[in-house]
Parts: structure tokens; sequence; C-alpha cells
């Protein structure tokens, strides 16, 4: 039942019935007739005194909570809200042999501007003849440190020996460049996410349920899909004991949701050893051979709307209105990841009639009309329903008016 609270004016009424209850006479008319005054100024207690008490319901359950109310409930269930990362890659810095580049030394990256700090001293030639290999943090946390192999940064203070410009590259017994990608503070909405998860999931013994949860906890990580057998569309039959994570990074790292391979490589990291402990993560028998991380994909959905009738002062808002709405709902389908994800959630179909029904909304609301709505996979070419496959999320490809 919704806890609903008194206006101000209901809340003043109702103190003014009760004081002249007490005192058994009727207050004065006058506005400034003591008994309305009084009422008035504890109306306005009640008011500040009913929104707090609301705003502490709320933060009861995972569901509403906020901020620190929702860490606390996080923290309970021993899920903690990630914190923002910064960049660390490493680059390489050519010069003369035996040049030895200062771990005071900083660079700053050329496509953003972002400074960077070196994690310790290095040595030009030493492994490696005619360069120095540079292992950098970014100076500032978030994405904004994040770059790219073949990116370039330039050096602070200039070194006898050492040329000006670095290059972000893998080096000697690294397997990536990125080492740490760059990620902000998690949101209310994507840790809540996870403290629902954790409070609806029967973990343990490396089921789907651990896979999500491990895939999650890597900074920069939006939402992991864990199905058994290896990626879909593989032609190599998969047999157990063959598991796939498909990885969706947060839209501050890419809009779309495709997660870099750095983030990839640090969400087998995060399943395949605890980060806290040190200790292996995966039950007995399972190795790195049979586990496939990958990115989510994003199908683009094109809808065709057929005879659009609206009011010719707002057609073109109208028309802005249904591609929001559109792009809204495809992003919003999900994959399902059976045994895990509850059937009562399942929104995985896309269908004529649902696509059909988010544009009837907008037309509805503004006394617009049209005679159909179809959607496919390309402008032109229609399906009647489409269902995602594991790894794929949509969005919308766009509106044509017919």
């Amino acid at each position: 039942m919704a806890a609903i609270i008194p206006t101000t004016e209901e809340q003043k009424a109702n103190n003014l019935a009760n004081f002249e209850a007490e005192v058994g006479q009727d207050a004065p008319l006058a506005d400034k007739a003591f008994l309305r005054v009084l009422a008035a100024m504890e109306a306005l207690q009640f008011t500040t005194l009913y929104k707090y008490a609301m705003e502490r319901i709320l933060q009861v359950l995972a569901l509403t909570a906020t901020g620190e109310g929702l860490d606390l409930i996080g923290a309970n269930l021993g899920v903690t809200r990630k914190v923002a990362e910064a960049t660390i890659l490493t680059a390489t810095l050519p010069g003369t042999d035996t040049t030895v580049i200062p771990q005071t030394t900083d660079f700053i990256g050329v496509a953003n501007g972002v400074r960077y700090f070196l994690n310790a001293a290095a040595t030009i030639g030493t492994p490696t003849p005619g360069i120095a290999e540079l292992t950098m943090t970014a100076e500032v946390v978030g994405v904004i440190g994040n770059l790219q192999a073949g990116d370039t940064l330039s050096i602070g203070t200039q070194i006898p020996g050492a040329e000006s410009i670095a290059i972000v590259a893998i080096i000697t017994g690294q397997t990536t460049a990125i080492l740490n990608t760059g990620a902000e503070e998690e949101t209310d909405d994507a840790y809540r996410l996870r403290v629902l998860d954790k409070e609806r999931a029967v973990c343990g013994g490396g089921n789907g349920f651990d896979f999500r949860s491990w895939a999650e906890e890597v900074a920069g990580v939006l939402r992991g899909y864990p199905y058994s057998g290896r990626p879909f569309g593989d032609p190599v039959v998969s047999v157990p004991p063959d598991r796939t994570v498909y990885v969706e990074a947060t839209t501050s790292i890419d809009p779309d949701g495709i997660a870099p391979q750095s983030l990839l490589d640090e969400v087998r990291e995060s399943i395949t050893t605890d980060p806290v402990t040190g200790f292996a993560r995966q039950p007995l028998g399972l190795t790195d051979e049979t586990l496939f991380i990958d990115s989510i994909t994003r199908i683009s959905f094109f809808v065709q709307i057929n005879d659009l009738t609206a009011p010719p002062d707002i057609e073109a808002t109208v028309k802005t209105k249904i591609e929001d709405a559109l792009s809204s709902y495809f992003r919003g389908i999900k994959p399902f990841v059976d045994s895990i994800d509850s059937p009562l959630d399942r929104d995985d179909l896309i269908t004529d009639l649902t696509v059909s029904e988010v544009v009837q909304d907008i037309l509805s609301a503004n006394g617009s009309s049209a005679s159909a709505v179809a959607f496919g996979l390309s402008v032109g070419s229609f399906v009647s329903q489409y269902r995602l496959n594991p790894g794929e999320l949509g969005k919308s490809g766009g509106v044509t008016y017919v």
C-alpha cells in the first residue's frame, strides 16, 4: 500500500481542528488568530518530517534506495559500488641506449590532453635496443584517460638522449597495451542492478550467477551475460565445459556498450582469479581454454511508418518523439540467460505488435495516426518478429515515413 503524505494545507486544517477540539471553541477567522498561526507553523514542520520519513522508507529497499542508502544495502550483501579507476597503459619511447627515463617524468596524451606519470623508471635499450619500455598511469580517474594502441604522448620535460614522443604499444611481458581501462564511478542504476541480482541469486559452485557477478565486479562493465557453450555462431561444436561470457561496457566507455579488448582481458582475469585473495575462482577442471570472453554486439532495427498524419504545427515534434521512444525501446530489450534470468522478466522478443504499441502511444498522445508500422534488420526489408541471440542487444537504425 502506498504511503500518502498530506499536503501542508491539509495538515494545517487537521491541526486547527485538533486545537479547536481541545479548547472547545472555534478559532477566529482572522489570518493572525493564534490557533490558525500555530496550526500553520506546525503544519510546515510536519511536512518536513513527513518528507524525511518518506525518504527514509525509500532507502529501506534496494529497488528504491539511492546513494549511501544503496551502498549500505549492498555492503550488507557483500556487493560494493565500483569506484572510478585510472587508465594504466604501456608505451615505448625511442632514444639512445643506456639513457635513463626517471620515474618523475610525465607525459601528455596528444589525443586527450591528460597527464600520465611513470610507474617506475626505465632505461632505453633494456630489454629492447633503441627504446624504453614504459608503464604509466593517468593523473585523473575516469574514461578520459583511455587511449588506444598507436596513440602518441608528448614528454613533459625533454631528456637528453630520448625523443619527445612516446607511442602506446605492447611491451615485453605484456599481451596488451592497456593494463587497466579507465572507468567512472558506478551509477546508482548500474549498482542497483547488481544488488538486486545478489538478493535474487543462488550463487556457488561456479554457476552462471557466479560468472555474472565476477564479470560485473570489473569497473567499466555494465552487464555480463554468461552462457554455456562456445560463442554464438562459432562453427566448432560446443562441448562441456565450454562457457561464454558476453560483456556490455558502460556508455561512458562506448555509447553502444561495445567492450574494448582491454576490458575483456580484465573480465577474464576477474573470473579466473579473485582480485582480493589471489585464489583461483573457477571450479577444479575449468580452464581458460574453455572460457570465451566476448563483447556484446548491437543489432540495428529499422522502422517504417506508413501514412503518418499529424497536425502540421507539431508534425516534426511527433516524429522526434517517435524516434526517441523507439530508440529507448530497442535499447531496453535484453538477451535472456536461461537458468539465471527469471522467465517472468524475459523481454528479448521484438514483434510487429510491440513496435506498433510504442509508436501508437506517441500518436495517441499527440492527436496523430498511421496506417501501418513495420520493422526489420535493413531499410525496406521487414520481419514479423526477432528474438535476440546470445550476446545481442538492440538499437534503433532509424525511422522512415512513407
